[in-house]
């Protein structure tokens, strides 16, 4: 017994997006806004879980990624938080908003 799958797994595809793909996803979450993952691949005709539509969105898409390097103050913060929340990667890109959780996560493996 376990959660249900996020979506209908037959006639989804996989692997990498194409630039039109996240035009349609870019111009539907413009329009009604993030959330509702659900709908959103029978709203736009994405053949795409609505798992992967979210996480294409929070991680790649939405405005205000900060893409490069990280700053030694970002370095500083992501070990701080890390010694008082351990590997709670959500939790510490909480602390810097325009960086991914995954972004935060490989940084903080190195360190």
């Amino acid at each position: 017994m376990g959660r249900p799958p996020c979506c209908e797994k037959t006639g989804v595809k996989k692997g990498p997006w194409t630039p039109e793909e996240d035009i349609v996803l870019v111009s539907y979450i413009q329009e009604h806004g993030p959330g509702n993952w659900r709908s959103v691949p029978t709203n736009t005709g994405l053949r795409r879980c609505s798992k992967s539509c979210r996480l294409r969105w929070t991680n790649y898409l939405r405005p205000g990624i900060k893409r490069g390097n990280f700053t030694e103050h970002e370095e500083k913060m992501i070990v701080h938080l890390q010694a008082l929340l351990g590997n709670r990667w959500a939790a510490i890109a909480s602390y810097l908003p325009e960086r991914t959780d995954n972004d935060i996560k490989t940084i903080g493996t190195l360190t």
